[in-house]
Formats: C-alpha cells, structure tokens, sequence
C-alpha cells in the first residue's frame, strides 16, 4: 500500500517536472518563434526596400542610359542652332528627359549689364514675363550667376549667402515662392552666360548636381559659340552710327524670321518709327549733333530690348525693331514703353524741339493679323506710323485695317471740323 502510494507521488511529481518543462520549453519556443518571425518581418521589409533600390537604380541607369545616347545629337543640334531661342527649348528637353521638373526656368546673361533675363518657362505663373530681369547677386538665381556654382537649396539654406528670405527679384517676383529645387550656372571661363533653374522634379538622380552641371555645360558652349557668331555677325551687318542692323540685314532677318513662325504658328510684330522733327534739330544744332542723338537714342532702344529682338536702322531716323513671339497687344505695350522712355530721357538741346523734348512716332503690325508678306508687315507698320504723325506725334499706334466707313467718317470731319 505505502509502496503504490509512493509511486503515486512519483508519478505525479514526475508528471508536474514534466508539465513545468513544458511549459519553459513553450516559452523559450514562443520567445523564438517571436524573435524568428520579427526577423522574418526585417528581412522582407530589407527585401522590399532592396527591390525598390534596385528598380530606382534600374531606372536612373536606364534613363542615363537614353541620356547618354541622345548626348550626341544634342551637342550637335545645340551648336547648329545659333539663334538664343533654340538653345533655351533644346536645353529644356534636357532637363525633361534627366528631371522630368513640374518647373524649369532658363536665363541669359546680358553680361555688359550684369544682368540676366528670362529666355524660357515652365510652370510658373504668369506673374514671372519672359524676359524679366535679374541683377547678378539679386535673390538665389542672381548668387548663382555671380558665384557660379551649382547648389540645391538645402545649400543655400546650410551655407551663409547673405540672401534675405523671401527676396524678390526683377523688383517684383518673390523667387522663394517658385519653388526651385536645383540652379546650376553656364559660364565660359570667368563669364556668366546664363544660369539653369528646376524645381518639382518627378526623378531625382543620385548625382542631379552632376548631372545639370552636366546639362549646363552644353549650354555655356552653345551659348559662347552664339556669342561669337552674334559678334561677327554684328560687325558684319551694323550700321557704323548707330550699331544697329541694317536695312538689307533687317529684309533678310525678316523673310526668315516670317518662315519660322509660320512653322511653329508663333506670333511676329514689327515696330516702326522715326524722331519727330528730327530735320529742325539739325538744322538748328548742326549734323554732329544730329548724329550724336541718333547714336543715344540708338543705345536707349537697345538697353529696352530683348536678346532675340532685331533693332535696325531703317533709314535716317527712321527705326523698325522685329518682335519675334511677341503678338500685337504686348508688342504695343514694348512700343510703348520705349516711346515713353526716350520722352523721359534728356537728351542735348532737347529744350529747343516743338514738343520741348525728343519724342518718337510709331506703328505697331503683326503677322497674319495685318499682313503675310514682309513687305506688307512694314507697309502696314508704316501705315500706323504716318497716322500718329497725322494725330500729334509723339505716339504709337496699332495698325487697323481701314473701311469705307472709315474715310467717310475722316471726310465728313474735315468738311465739318465740329463734328
């Protein structure tokens, strides 16, 4: 009896070791079960991350890759073309194809002003014109063009610049507000040609800095050689007085700057005009004189132009400035902006004119709205012209195309001076 007892207490005793075992040994198994699984959990979030590595890698060497095939031609086409506005669209292709940026802004140097202005957009308001004007170390762009270095903003943000937050430049644009991610400046030797602007980029390269160095770099060859053949090319076909282009030049200009807008259904306007009395104020100063003024008001005219705009010497005092891409309402609001700064502007003996200053007359026409043939684009500028002279002078008019009830009204008025 005391024997069965005692293997009873053994056998429970014996079944409790083994049930405590147990249940450490679940512990343990659950303790590692848990860490393995956790493990697990690690090794496929580094799995997934390491795919998605590997597919933006994939990507970035596939999009180089096409990069670096169309390199060439590129190169090519942006040293064939040597008009500004093909450089600034084919550079903007560029960024696309390595950015893809929701914003691109191009600018060019004006560098005897120590100026830049913008040559292309992408996505910014319409509160940023083409061709505004930034001065060197004016807000980032302008830090860029003087420092010339490629920077992002968190460098402009780490590094002490000196820029204000919120800074505006051309006097209007609050630059923080673009929303630029990445400039890069185009520079030929100690020369700033233009600085490269982008922001919202859809693909960001792991060396992006590199890579717009790499696009800028294109730009800054496109744009010295531009330079040079600009230079040549004004030499060639200046008027010796005035520095502005010729009239055989202008012709020329014209008939081609007509075929292409026709091809890429872009508008052209034409400026025309003359120095209001400009006989009497030589016959009261004298030719030199007369030269002298012409040789200032040429300059006023150049300094309110853009890089693409084509000023020349029509004849005598007589002027016509080509607007490419420019249509008839903003043509007017440039015409009328150099009308109104060369009446502002003081020049010699301006005192002894009828007006009491120098002032201009012009006309304004446009491509398709008032002519197709270049011919009948200066016709109709001049049109407008000789109506200002017959309204006062000093003004500047669009070109309207005139109907019967028009000379009716003209007649009945110079009958009835009343009416």
């Amino acid at each position: 009896m005391n024997q069965t007892i005692f293997l009873l207490v053994g056998a429970g005793i014996l079944a409790l070791g083994i049930t405590a075992g147990m249940m450490v040994m679940r512990r343990k198994l659950g303790s590692e079960v848990s860490r393995l699984e956790s493990r697990l959990r690690d090794m496929q979030r580094h799995e997934d991350e390491n795919r998605t590595l590997l597919t933006e890698a994939q990507a970035e060497s596939q999009n180089l890759s096409s990069f670096l095939v169309m390199l060439p031609d590129l190169a090519r086409q942006l040293n064939s073309h040597l008009d500004r506005r093909n450089i600034a669209q084919l550079l903007a292709n560029a960024l696309e194809h390595i950015f893809d940026p929701s914003r691109i802004l191009i600018y060019f140097s004006r560098h005897e002003e120590k100026q830049l202005y913008l040559a292309y957009k992408k996505g910014v308001s319409e509160t940023v014109p083409l061709g505004l004007k930034v001065g060197y170390n004016e807000g980032m762009t302008g830090w860029i063009a003087e420092s010339r270095q490629v920077m992002d903003k968190d460098d402009f943000h780490g590094q002490s610049t000196g820029l204000r937050r919120g800074a505006r430049i051309g006097g209007r644009v609050n630059e923080e507000q673009l929303g630029l991610d990445l400039l890069a400046p185009m520079s030929y030797e100690d020369e700033c040609l233009g600085v490269i602007c982008i922001g919202g980029s859809a693909r960001k390269p792991s060396d992006q800095k590199r890579m717009i160095k790499l696009v800028s770099d294109l730009g800054s060859l496109a744009l010295y050689n531009n330079l040079l053949y600009t230079s040549f090319q004004a030499m060639a076909n200046s008027d010796a007085l005035t520095k502005m282009y010729t009239k055989r030049y202008l012709l020329v200009r014209l008939g081609s700057e007509i075929h292409r807008a026709e091809k890429a259904n872009q508008p052209l306007s034409v400026f025309m005009f003359d120095i209001d009395h400009f006989k009497k104020y030589n016959d009261a100063h004298g030719h030199l004189a007369g030269d002298d003024l012409l040789r200032m008001l040429s300059k006023t005219v150049r300094h309110e132009l853009r890089e693409d705009d084509v000023a020349a010497r029509y004849g005598g005092e007589e002027f016509v400035v080509l607007l490419p891409g420019i249509r008839k309402a903003e043509a007017l609001t440039i015409a009328e902006k150099i009308r109104r700064t060369i009446e502002m502007t003081r020049f010699p003996n301006a005192g002894t004119q009828p007006l009491g200053k120098v002032t201009i007359s012009g006309g304004v026409s446009t491509l398709g709205e008032d002519a197709k043939t270049s011919s009948e684009l200066l016709k109709a500028a001049d049109d407008a012209l000789y109506e200002s002279k017959q309204r006062g002078r000093n003004l500047v008019l669009p070109h309207r195309i005139r109907y019967l009830s028009d000379e009716e009204e003209e007649e009945v008025r110079e009958a009835d001076p009343v009416a």
